[in-house]
């Protein structure tokens, strides 16, 4: 059994990490920050997922300990393909590596402290680091919203894009879209038990939601929300890939057909199991909520993020974010290893 593999570890040994990094664009802040990896924890192994569609994956990164992998999925923003790639690279480390702790984390994270250390820490603790939250949304009739979360609606509808955004076809601006616009809200509104409408922005555009008559949650096992950013123990790496989001699973089928499905999926389906253990998130994240986006962070936030206790932030840029990375990398390498 995984906990039994997992208890037999040797605790002299050192931690064997893995760190899964899911990038896109940017091949050479991708280069600089698996080397900033690599001088924070040694030993870890690194597996770059990308997303070559658009940028070729990062070359000049061959090193032991450092693979590269061209997943080919689609993984736009708040698509399945996000979640579906985790996974794949988490099985791929899993049969790789062995590791006792992986981490998921952005090409625009970079590490705020010793990898080794925290990664020592995360595996006495135990369990998964995150964050998450229970999501609970009643939707009614009329023209008031329901109570709580609308979040949920995210998961507990069944989503279709839309044939417009499915073609490419961006929203237009005229008379006639701006009426259309306001009758399709007005009818989401008014029936919002049985339908609903979002568009993601920074995704796919439209999509059209039909209430699920059944779900997999229940009381004991609600829905949850919370960062895709995460790092888990082995018990739990086995037990996500290999039962709660298998191939088939309830969990995986409804997921499938949601929206933002990456901010649910994984945390969902590990709290079922247990909280998240209480450390600090693996991310440090300041969000603009005006932009609906990460705020990059500059040298102004060192101290911030030093006291955060995260072992990365996000996101930074490799210019306006240059010189807090290169005092990361100084104050890392000052920092004597575990």
């Amino acid at each position: 059994m995984a906990g039994d593999a997992d208890a037999r570890r040797d605790p002299e040994r050192p931690v064997r990490a893995a760190y899964v990094v899911l990038t896109h664009d940017d091949p050479e802040q991708t280069k600089r920050l698996v080397r900033a990896i690599r001088s924070s924890s040694p030993t870890a192994h690194v597996l770059v997922a990308h997303d070559a569609r658009t940028t070729p994956a990062p070359i000049g990164l061959e090193a032991p300990g450092v693979e590269i992998l061209a997943h080919g999925l689609a993984t736009d923003w708040g698509s399945w393909e996000l979640v579906e790639a985790t996974l794949v690279a988490f099985a791929h480390v899993r049969d790789g590596v062995d590791p006792d702790l992986v981490c998921l984390v952005s090409g625009r994270d970079y590490p705020l402290r010793r990898l080794d250390e925290w990664e020592a820490e995360a595996v006495a603790v135990g369990g998964w680091v995150g964050d998450a939250r229970e999501l609970r949304y009643t939707p009614r009739w009329g023209r008031r919203r329901g109570e709580g979360d609308d979040q949920l609606t995210r998961y507990t509808y069944r989503w279709f894009r839309s044939p417009a955004s499915r073609l490419g076809i961006r929203p237009g601006s005229g008379v006639a879209h701006r009426l259309w616009k306001r009758l399709r809200g007005a009818v989401a509104l008014r029936a919002e038990p049985v339908m609903a409408v979002r568009i993601v922005t920074r995704g796919r555009g439209l999509y059209y939601g039909i209430r699920r008559v059944r779900t997999p949650f229940t009381a004991a096992h609600p829905c949850f929300g919370g960062s895709q950013w995460i790092a888990l123990g082995r018990p739990e790496l086995h037990r996500l890939l290999d039962e709660d989001l298998a191939p088939g699973s309830p969990l995986r089928r409804l997921y499938r057909r949601s929206v933002i499905p990456d901010e649910s999926a994984l945390v969902t389906a590990l709290s079922w199991q247990a909280p998240p253990n209480g450390m600090a998130p693996v991310t440090q994240v300041a969000w603009d909520v005006a932009e609906d986006r990460p705020t990059t962070r500059t040298l102004d936030d060192l101290s911030e993020l030093r006291a955060s206790g995260s072992p990365f932030c996000r996101k930074v840029d490799p210019q306006e974010s240059a010189d807090l990375m290169d005092a990361l990398d100084e104050l890392i390498r000052a920092t004597p290893a575990i």
